[in-house]
């Protein structure tokens, strides 16, 4: 009795976590593991519902300059410029960089995907968008490359 005791010890608050540890690793795995097919369709589609959403000079904007700026519906004079790829979405008053917003999907999502999250939630629920995204303060404000 005595010997298994510690044996008992160690299979319930050693072994049991450690493969639950090891089994929930494993369904993780599973369900990210995407095949390149899988991913290229879903980047394919990602383009074309940004292509969809996206008007004739902002497509261009996005194109020529890498980023895509959007007007606050709430605030005058206020642009959000979304940036083409991964990062931070900078908030222009008055043509200064006032702060950068990070906002990101729980889950991974194509990058067009996340430009049409960043325009969809500006547009459909500023208020919103800015009560979920993280501000980080800018300490030097910068001119807007378009001015």
């Amino acid at each position: 009795m005595v010997f298994w005791l510690p044996v008992l010890f160690v299979s319930i608050f050693w072994l049991l976590p450690a493969l639950w540890v090891f089994i929930s690793h494993v369904q993780r795995r599973r369900r990210r593991a995407t095949s390149s097919a899988e991913s290229a369709l879903a980047e394919a589609r990602s383009r074309a519902l940004l292509r969809d959403l996206l008007d004739e000079r902002e497509a261009q904007q996005l194109t020529e300059h890498g980023y895509l700026d959007i007007a606050s519906p709430n605030y005058e004079d206020r642009v959000y410029r979304i940036p083409g790829c991964a990062g931070w979405v900078c908030v222009y008053e008055k043509g200064q960089a006032r702060m950068h917003l990070c906002v990101q999907p729980v889950d991974p999502l194509p990058a067009h995907d996340v430009i049409a999250l960043h325009k969809l939630m500006i547009e459909g629920n500023e208020h919103g968008y800015l009560a979920r995204a993280n501000e980080i303060p800018l300490f030097f404000p910068t001119r807007s490359d378009d001015e």
